[in-house]
């Protein structure tokens, strides 16, 4: 088979790494490329909105109540609740008033040293004039661990008007979700025997779908191509869908263990060939990741597994 059409036959497989598997399978070492980390931005207000000030206001909290916690400043942190305020974890857990709420964040803060927050900020409704309720989700990162999100609620009142938590509320997430996949919003790179591959990952539509877009450059040869990542409506079971400008397809269902993803893939050649495999793509911090995949059939012949290739993420230029 030619290089090209080896390329794409990782690339209809590779799922979340199409890119690399794409050019860099002529050695029959392919890596997929997939970045990270989510900037929630800011709602559009619209125009003469009569709580615009109370939306900036809340929003202006709520990163005070982001910052204080990835510097892990219990006091802070606690400041944000009414000095009665609640929180009510995912477990049922109630903690009352401020004080309590300090003591609590020391505790955690002591047990886990690095801490990052994301949120994703929902609806925001406001039943009367000092009172407001937030939904949205909270996905949180520890150390090398991999991030875990849930669902929340927030009750914010207005008191000598001053915007506070007056009860913070979460859920469990719901399996596996999309916004699991944040951590690879971004540019990534990956680099093995003579090719490279440049992957972004974007947020796409209502953050409904992850969009990637990949180039692979191969001495005189470049590549490119796209792959969508969503939740399938029907069942909840994470999909990706990947093509090449060249004809090729692939698709793939996800799975999750701790840090370690696993795509069942199948993918078509331009030239009609099929493919399968199993990729794996193992976290290992915010700015790097591994790929590997094994399993591997083309039109029912067994191919070579794919040692694990190392992806590291492309620091933005300030």
């Amino acid at each position: 088979m030619k290089a090209k059409g080896l390329a794409l036959a990782v690339l209809g497989l590779g799922g979340i790494l199409t890119a690399l598997g794409l050019g860099l399978s002529r050695h029959f070492s392919h890596a997929s490329t997939i970045p990270q980390e989510q900037q929630a931005s800011a709602p559009k207000q619209a125009e003469g909105d009569p709580q615009a000030a109370d939306r900036a206001a809340i929003r202006k909290l709520m990163q005070g109540f982001l910052q204080a916690y990835e510097k892990g400043d219990a006091r802070a942190l606690a400041a944000h609740w009414t000095p009665q305020g609640e929180y009510i974890s995912d477990d049922g857990t109630i903690i009352r008033g401020r004080a309590a709420l300090e003591k609590a964040y020391t505790a955690a803060f002591t047990r886990n040293k690095s801490n990052k927050l994301d949120i994703d900020h929902g609806s925001l409704r406001f039943p009367s004039k000092d009172t407001a309720i937030e939904e949205g989700h909270f996905t949180v990162r520890r150390g090398k661990e991999g991030p875990t999100t849930s669902r929340y609620s927030l009750l914010l009142v207005r008191e000598d008007g001053k915007w506070q938590l007056a009860v913070v509320r979460e859920w469990p997430g719901e399996g596996i979700a999309l916004r699991d996949l944040g951590w690879l919003i971004g540019t990534w790179v990956a680099k093995r025997e003579g090719a490279e591959v440049h992957t972004t990952y974007e947020w796409w539509g209502n953050k409904s779908f992850i969009r990637c877009t990949f180039t692979i450059k191969e001495k005189d040869q470049t590549h490119k191509g796209f792959q969508m990542i969503g939740e399938d409506p029907s069942t909840g079971q994470l999909r990706s869908w990947t093509f090449d400008e060249e004809g090729g397809f692939g698709a793939a269902e996800w799975t999750r263990e701790g840090n370690m993803w696993m795509l069942d893939s199948a993918g078509v050649l331009p030239e009609g060939s099929t493919l399968t495999a199993t990729n794996i793509l193992t976290r290992l911090d915010d700015n790097s990741f591994t790929w590997q995949s094994v399993k591997r059939t083309q039109d029912g012949l067994e191919m070579p597994d794919i040692s694990p290739i190392r992806v590291t993420r492309v620091k933005s230029k300030k």
